[in-house]
């Protein structure tokens, strides 16, 4: 061979030709690249449009709620005003005297407990749902339905609103009839069980 000559594996055109497969190799990286990262830039879009459709979801579920619970106050005002027009009703029309009330009235288990709940309760101090919830280690909305049932049989409950909140208390001549005559049939079993 002569003086510089290269051989064939080393010619100029095969080392042009790696060099543009390096090129071609680099540049379709690139492209790779850019596709990757343009990929990732419409699913993080995609993450934040549904990010975005959740919390507006949820801020309607709160905005939902608080109506609701506004509701419901507005409800519990109203049946109290129902309440206390039946109360004046039967009142004028004597419809609901003391000498027709029933002379016995039979309520459920829990409801017994409900009602000497009030029963015990201080004439001054009416309770909310709350606080007969938490002593009879129950839901509110339990002892809701209790009270409901018990007014359905024919306990005069009264109801008072103070700060939107009910205010529930045994009606004062239904509770000295019930010391007299025991109306709605508690037995000393069902007051032991209650004072433990």
């Amino acid at each position: 061979m002569e003086k510089g000559a290269y051989s064939g594996k080393f010619s100029a055109s095969n080392i042009n030709n790696s060099l543009n497969g390096v090129n071609s190799n680099a540049s379709s990286a690139e492209t790779l690249k850019q596709r990757f990262e343009a990929a990732l830039k419409g699913i993080r879009e995609e993450f934040d449009d549904h990010r975005e459709s959740i919390n507006d979801s949820t801020n309607e579920i709160e905005a939902n709620y608080e109506l609701l619970c506004r509701l419901e106050s507005k409800v519990d005002r109203i049946e109290q005003q129902l309440e206390q027009l039946q109360l004046a009703f039967a009142s004028f029309s004597g419809a609901q005297s003391l000498d027709r009330a029933p002379s016995a009235i039979d309520l459920e288990e829990r409801e017994k407990d409900v009602f000497l709940i009030l029963y015990t309760a201080a004439d001054n101090k009416p309770l909310t749902y709350r606080d007969i919830a938490t002593a009879m280690k129950e839901s509110e909305f339990l002892v809701r339905g209790y009270i409901t049932n018990m007014i359905e049989k024919g306990v005069p409950i009264a109801k008072r609103y103070i700060n939107e909140v009910a205010h529930i208390s045994l009606d004062k001549p239904f509770k000295d009839r019930q010391a007299k005559e025991n109306i709605v049939r508690l037995n000393q079993r069902t007051v032991r069980e209650f004072a433990v």
